[in-house]
């Protein structure tokens, strides 16, 4: 169970832990326990970066009332965020963005700029932005035994907005293909967000960078039993944590990962 509360915590877990550590718990390791130096940041992580401070700039016109940002301006804040989070990379980790032989800079930075023109020039624009990047926060009781963990659950809402008399949260995720079934009705982030916030429907509008570009929008109602089965999950990963059951998850994410060089030479 979370309960909601403006207490703070010496020490939280989010959506975004718990995903790596699903992923693999000697990233998880190096990343949050070790606090190691990355080698580099993925391409994908870095686009989605950029995506998300251009729909924010787009978002806070709306919330300001403000005259809405037109599509060259769209295209202008999306090159700009994207070369931002360029030079992000080089600060923050040893080699900068690591791509794939299929992708590079100058057309990443394209992909971005075409992408959110189709985001502002086709997507159903909310009728109101009532917040952005709002931060919660939840106290974790154990499923199994009821008792109140000591760190707290911290998430961070891309917006609640208003469409059709109804407030909903936004989520906005960045994929290099269509989404399925699974990906929304089994989403984690989106049950632990239900679970956590009194607002009853999840909304993620999915931006696929492909050549042709689309923005896909998929509706997740509040489910006791998702629900009941994420915090069941946090639980159970936050005790391996708790007792450093780490380990190497090897498959074709080792790839795009920062600490692969660490990883396999410590194996």
């Amino acid at each position: 169970m979370l309960e909601p509360t403006h207490e703070e915590a010496g020490d939280y877990f989010s959506a975004s832990r718990l995903t790596t550590y699903m992923i693999c718990p000697n990233k998880y390791l190096f990343n949050y326990v070790e606090k190691q130096r990355k080698e580099q940041l993925p391409a994908p992580m870095m686009f989605g970066s950029a995506v998300h401070k251009t729909i924010e700039a787009i978002y806070q016109r709306l919330m300001d009332k403000a005259t809405p940002m037109t599509v060259e301006e769209v295209k202008d804040e999306a090159a700009g965020f994207w070369m931002a989070q360029t030079e992000r990379a080089f600060n923050e980790s040893e080699r900068g963005v690591g791509y794939t032989e299929k992708e590079s800079e100058d057309l990443l930075k394209d992909r971005i700029v075409k992408l959110m023109e189709v985001f502002v020039s086709e997507f159903d624009m909310p009728d109101e932005v009532n917040a952005i990047e709002q931060r919660f926060r939840c106290w974790i009781f154990d499923p199994e035994t009821g008792e109140r963990l000591d760190l707290q659950f911290l998430g961070i809402v891309d917006a609640i907005t208003t469409r059709g008399g109804e407030q909903i949260i936004e989520e906005h995720k960045t994929a290099g293909r269509r989404w399925s079934r699974h990906d929304y009705e089994n989403n984690l982030q989106a049950s632990l967000y239900l679970a956590a916030h009194p607002l009853g429907e999840l909304r993620f509008n999915v931006l696929v960078k492909r050549a042709n570009p689309v923005v896909e929008v998929f509706h997740v109602q509040a489910n006791d039993w998702q629900q009941n089965d994420a915090v069941n999950t946090m639980c159970n990963v936050i005790k391996a944590v708790e007792d450093r059951n780490f380990y190497p998850r090897r498959g074709y994410m080792c790839d795009r990962c920062s600490f692969r060089r660490r990883c396999y030479e410590g194996s």
